[in-house]
């Protein structure tokens, strides 16, 4: 009788954390999903590039191609296109006042056990 009841009790524990994980589970998909829904909305300039992901686009001739495209130039707004040129602004001020150059008073040995030729690591930064 009591190896039944500490089976028992050992299997409502059980159930107990799964339900409270099943829960913690639960709980972080709809804050995954609120997260999702609430964050940075995209701009409306990437809204070309949502449309060449669809698969109608790919799907689409050439001509169906151009009107979906020209669906997201509706959407986007003027302020993303650039219209009117940046104002131009004055070069930075350095904020540090100039150093006369300094002259070292101790002379400082250079060892070298680099091989004579190096070679860059980039093949296109010759």
């Amino acid at each position: 009788m009591t190896v039944s009841f500490v089976v028992v009790a050992i299997s409502l524990r059980v159930a107990f954390v799964s339900l409270i994980c099943l829960g913690v589970g639960g709980a972080l998909a709809v804050l995954t999903w609120w997260f999702w829904n609430t964050a940075m909305p995209e701009p409306p300039a990437l809204a070309r590039l949502e449309i060449m992901s669809d698969r109608r686009y790919e799907a689409a001739s050439p001509r169906e191609r151009e009107l979906l495209l020209g669906e997201a130039d509706e959407v986007m707004s003027v302020s993303t296109r650039n219209t009117q040129p940046r104002a131009q602004r004055p070069a930075p001020r350095s904020r540090v006042a100039p150093v006369a150059q300094r002259q070292r008073t101790e002379s400082v040995e250079v060892v070298d056990d680099a091989p004579a030729t190096r070679k860059p690591i980039d093949p296109l930064l010759k």
